[in-house]
């Protein structure tokens, strides 16, 4: 933060990138090798390299992780809802609405009511449950690998696919309506703000999504058909964060936008013959640019932590990191999956749902951006929250937090995967 001596610019940012980017694909081959998930590696390598060894500085990749949060936000989703299938989407639309809506709310309930317990807050605190908002997402970039090698029903393995590809922007959603509670961004309506965030960033998505496949079909652009598109999402997202809601008075979701018009290109490109290569061209990109936004947001998140945090929040991270993992999402998925219509599922596969969420790219980004508005201007934070935790003490209890559920989920979830799917899902 202000307390530091190093300078921090060009050059260091330079050598930060290719430090985390080459070790951090070693860590990433080396983890795949041994058929394990590369995100506990990369937030370790992180911690190895920032507060442990000082390379990398806490306070600089506190500065730095908003910028890559944001871009590994909006290449993630745009990869993710270009995987989904709409076809088979169709089949689990039902048990994909009440897994993002029902156990997305229950999740976050729950986990904000233990969140206060914990840290002595009153149960109805919304500090709670912006801790709640953040870690209520699943995790594409997590699932989509650790699937690949597990043998899956199809009806089992799309809906987690497409509850973690939805829910991403509905999280993002969720935790801009924590923020406008507690004060720290515009107020409004939470009502009218998640129809305007939710509905309108995927209306305004769907919108560009047809302009852009009638711009493709009219005149193909071959090799170029990779940059179009990316920039074609990027102005998509800064149009609706920045542009219209000072138009129109009202926030929109340029995350929504984003998985929304990757999922429109995914499945209609392919319907043109002489569109079917640029889908390939955009498929592979996506897919490798990815893999380069993981590892940066992964070992940026890790080095965001300090010993002296870890120290003084663990036992009350980890206590709010295990009930995330063994009560709200269960309860949000028992819950959510019995109400009426009830869906066709047994209940060892609601145990594998339940058991099968982990978080990753969207709660590391939203924290770390959370943490650092916070932590550079603690005055921000209005006095009727900052009454009831210092402003510097929740952004770093928040953070702590969610680093371990982050780590403990994906851990956990990714190793039993396998071995879950031949006890509860094997045909009897």
């Amino acid at each position: 933060m202000g307390g530091s001596t190093t300078k921090f610019g060009f050059f260091t940012l330079v050598g930060y990138t290719a430090l985390l980017l080459s070790l951090g694909a070693i860590v990433a081959r080396l983890s795949e090798d041994k058929g394990l998930p590369d995100i506990p590696f990369l937030l370790l390598l992180g911690f190895l390299l920032g507060p442990i060894a000082g390379i990398v500085r806490p306070e600089h990749a506190q500065k730095l992780f908003p910028f890559v949060g944001t871009l590994g936000l909006i290449i993630i989703l745009l990869d993710g809802g270009f995987e989904i299938s709409i076809d088979v989407l169709r089949r689990v639309a039902s048990l994909v609405a009440k897994l993002d809506s029902i156990t997305l709310l229950i999740t976050a309930g729950i986990s904000s009511l233990i969140f206060n317990l914990v840290f002595g807050l009153k149960p109805f605190s919304p500090i709670g449950f912006l801790y709640g908002s953040i870690t209520c997402a699943t995790d594409p970039a997590t699932l989509i690998p650790v699937f690949s090698k597990v043998e899956l029903p199809i009806n089992i393995s799309t809906a987690l696919i497409a509850e973690s590809v939805f829910n991403d922007p509905l999280g993002v959603v969720l935790t801009k309506m924590s923020l406008s509670v507690m004060g720290l961004s515009s107020h409004q309506n939470p009502t009218l703000l998640f129809i305007s965030l939710a509905a309108g960033g995927a209306a305004i998505g769907l919108a560009t999504g047809v302009i852009l496949e009638r711009l493709l079909a009219r005149e193909p652009f071959g090799e170029y058909v990779v940059p179009i598109t990316l920039g074609v999402a990027l102005a998509l997202w800064y149009i609706c964060e920045e542009l219209l809601p000072g138009l129109l008075g009202y926030e929109l979701s340029g995350f929504m936008a984003v998985a929304v018009l990757g999922m429109y290109l995914g499945n209609n490109l392919i319907k043109h013959d002489y569109l079917k290569d640029d889908r390939t061209f955009l498929k592979d990109f996506f897919e490798e640019l990815s893999t380069v936004v993981r590892i940066m947001v992964f070992t940026l998140l890790g080095a965001c932590v300090s010993i002296s945090l870890l120290k003084t929040f663990w036992l009350k991270g980890l206590a709010c990191a295990l009930s995330n993992v063994f009560i709200a999402r269960p309860a949000g998925v028992i819950i959510g999956t019995y109400i009426p219509p009830k869906e066709d599922l047994n209940l060892k596969e609601r145990i594998y749902l339940a058991l099968e969420g982990p978080r990753g790219v969207v709660p590391a980004a939203l924290v770390g951006t959370i943490y650092s508005k916070i932590a550079s201007n603690p005055h921000a934070v209005p006095v009727a929250i900052a009454s009831k935790m210092p402003p510097k003490t929740l952004a770093s209890a928040i953070l702590v937090t969610t680093f371990l559920t982050i780590f403990i989920s994906v851990v956990l979830e990714a190793t039993w995967a396998q071995p879950l799917a031949k006890r509860l899902l094997k045909e009897e």
